[in-house]
């Protein structure tokens, strides 16, 4: 399938920000390092200045599936100042993305102080590039909830597996949690500096790190919404709009079947409205294949091995199911590839 080809309109008097698609999940083995390489491919090859971005800090590999054998520089060689920029440690990939390779398995890689995690999140939202694709994780670490939270797009990957669909619905409940309690952060400019010492607190009873300890982990999030009002009432309208904005997107990948991948999401989505009330919007899923499982053991991206093959054609379908809202970069479709 040849998709229309996509250009960037630069922002009047300023260079614009690219739109950041993080990719996460609380398992191994789903295959979130491969989706994102693919991605990366696809995108750059429809005319997106895109750079794919290895947020895996303590087993890095997304390089590998980009066809880079062996990274000269790597994350950790810009948060140690080695580097004044991140752009500077970015390489060329000769599949089209640019690639900045994740942290090296060194003692504490993956354990980020939050000053340093802040230097590295603005950073990569002024990257000299149209998308960027973040590759994260496979946990719940809060350093790799921060980095998901700060992505315009998040995509929750899950397998058909039992195991897998919990670890993803563990990953959206965690996510949203920590974004409530980290709505006073420095890593929110426009809430910081009005903190509300009552209305954390409350936050913290119910979502925080006192409430996980607690075992109170069923909570529905409507019973903070109620204390909220009951307590902190002003504070009601800053909640519920952080919670209408958490938006993941759930990806099904390894698919069996459609129908298996379209009850998964079913009850996915039920649960998360019952219990977190939220949506969770589902893209197309990616079913199993031998060509993208040959993709795994030669290490070429299947979406530039075949451009026009089925994975692509699946890329393709959750590109533009995120694309009517891919802000803050205006799009215009150009006449090539129509």
């Amino acid at each position: 399938m040849q998709a229309s080809k996509i250009e960037r309109i630069p922002a009047a008097g300023s260079r614009a920000k690219p739109t950041v698609i993080a990719i996460g999940g609380a398992k191994g083995g789903i295959g979130k390092s491969l989706i994102a390489a693919n991605l990366a491919v696809y995108l750059a090859s429809q005319n997106w200045r895109t750079v794919a971005v290895d947020l895996d800090l303590g087993a890095a590999n997304l390089h590998l599936y980009l066809g880079v054998w062996s990274l000269q520089h790597r994350i950790n060689d810009y948060l140690d100042k080695k580097f004044e920029r991140l752009e500077q440690i970015a390489v060329e990939t000769r599949f089209g993305p640019r690639l900045i390779g994740g942290g090296s398995s060194r003692l504490g890689a993956a354990n980020l102080p939050f000053a340093r995690k802040l230097k590295l999140m603005r950073a990569i939202q002024t990257l000299d590039a149209d998308v960027v694709v973040v590759d994260l994780g496979g946990d719940t670490a809060y350093n790799v909830l921060d980095f998901y939270l700060q992505a315009d797009h998040g995509i929750v990957m899950t397998s058909c597996d039992p195991a897998s669909y919990l670890d993803a619905y563990t990953f959206v409940k965690m996510a949203l949690h920590r974004r409530l309690t980290r709505l006073f952060g420095p890593e929110n400019r426009q809430t910081a500096d009005h903190k509300d010492l009552e209305l954390l607190s409350l936050l913290n009873q119910f979502v925080g790190p006192d409430a996980m300890a607690n075992g109170d982990k069923g909570s529905k999030i409507t019973d903070l919404l109620d204390a909220v009002r009951e307590t902190v009432p002003a504070g009601l309208p800053l909640v519920s709009r952080a919670i209408e904005r958490f938006q993941p997107h759930l990806l099904v990948n390894m698919a069996t079947d459609t129908d298996s991948a379209g009850e998964l999401v079913q009850r996915f989505r039920k649960v998360a409205r019952r219990m977190l009330s939220i949506d969770v919007p589902s893209l197309d899923h990616i079913p199993t294949a031998t060509e993208i499982a040959r993709s795994t053991r030669d290490l070429i991206p299947e979406a530039a091995r075949n451009p026009d093959g089925a994975l692509v054609q699946h890329l393709a379908r959750i590109v533009n199911q995120l694309q009517p809202d891919l802000n803050p970069i205006p799009l215009v479709r150009s006449a090539a590839g129509r």
